[in-house]
């Protein structure tokens, strides 16, 4: 994603003040042709979906912006759907009535649902956290540079310049970039040197798994055939597996826990109604209605 050009229209950084706008509610966030989306209508949209805007801040914003476009998108489609005057067909009616219906049931339920502003406690995620360490780990990261050799109609042919290319890559003094911004027919790495950047062991095809396991950094592997064509890789640097330590991982925990603790809470209501007023099903009466289509 090109981050320079998509802030021009969409400034969500929403934890900073904006020049758009003096009062820090009234902030322009997002734009859309007239329509504009304010930072409070934004941290409005942000609460009921457990996003938050602590940690990683990437992630955030990139979180937000999903956010931002959808519900400008929303707002155009339903200015268009007004103009057609599409809210006063019948089959609209019947589904305002029920979207009104569920939305009021939905709210209702939410608000039940939400744990304490308090839950979870420090003490409570560090218990958790203790218990599941094993869920905090970060896979291993490799960050590779590869030149790229489409198979084509001579496998054979492949297979030899690949091997050649090989050999002349480790030669003392080569340039892989420069022999990757060459050879190499993977066009978006080939005009970056070959650069790959950082990619996750869990993310690696499994062949490339096995040739970087035991690579050492600056050393470049045998080529390595895909289902495509071949690879010649270069390990640029690694990064080994780690258990995320528990201050990392503590806003992670805390949604996790949040959101579990919620769909607890709504279990045991639902359960709780049932007891109160057991549901009765007349099957025969359903059979008809199978019987009608």
């Amino acid at each position: 994603m090109q981050w320079s050009r998509t802030w021009l229209t969409i400034g969500l950084v929403l934890s900073q003040q904006a020049a758009w706008g003096a009062d820090a509610g009234e902030e322009i966030v997002a734009k859309m042709g007239s329509m504009q989306l304010t930072r409070a209508e934004a941290l409005k949209l942000v609460e009921p979906q457990g996003i938050t805007l602590k940690g990683d801040k990437q992630a955030a914003t990139v979180a937000l912006e999903k956010i931002a476009r959808a519900e400008l998108l929303r707002r155009a489609v339903l200015a268009e759907a007004k103009k057609a005057q599409w809210e006063k067909r019948p089959e609209a009616q019947a589904q305002i009535e029920r979207a009104t219906e569920q939305a009021v049931a939905a709210g209702y339920m939410n608000s039940l649902a939400r744990p304490p502003a308090a839950y979870p406690s420090d003490d409570e995620m560090k218990r958790a956290y203790d218990e599941n360490k094993a869920q905090f780990t970060v896979p291993a990261q490799f960050r590779i540079a590869q030149i790229y050799l489409a198979a084509g109609d001579d496998a054979v042919k492949a297979e030899r310049e690949a091997n050649a290319l090989a050999r002349k890559a480790r030669e003392k003094g080569a340039d892989f970039a420069e022999l990757a911004r060459k050879q190499s027919t993977h066009a978006p790495s080939a005009k970056n040197g070959g650069d790959m950047g950082w990619v996750t062991e869990d993310r690696l095809q499994p062949e490339f798994r096995a040739a970087l396991r035991n690579l050492s950094v600056g050393e470049i592997t045998k080529p390595v055939k895909s289902a495509n064509g071949w690879h010649l890789l270069r390990l640029a640097d690694r990064k080994e597996s780690r258990v995320l330590a528990f201050e990392e991982a503590k806003v992670q925990l805390a949604q996790a826990m949040r959101l579990r603790r919620a769909e607890q809470n709504e279990r045991e209501y639902m359960n709780k109604l049932i007891a109160q007023t057991p549901i009765t099903v007349n099957e025969i009466a359903l059979s008809h209605l199978i019987e009608a289509k």
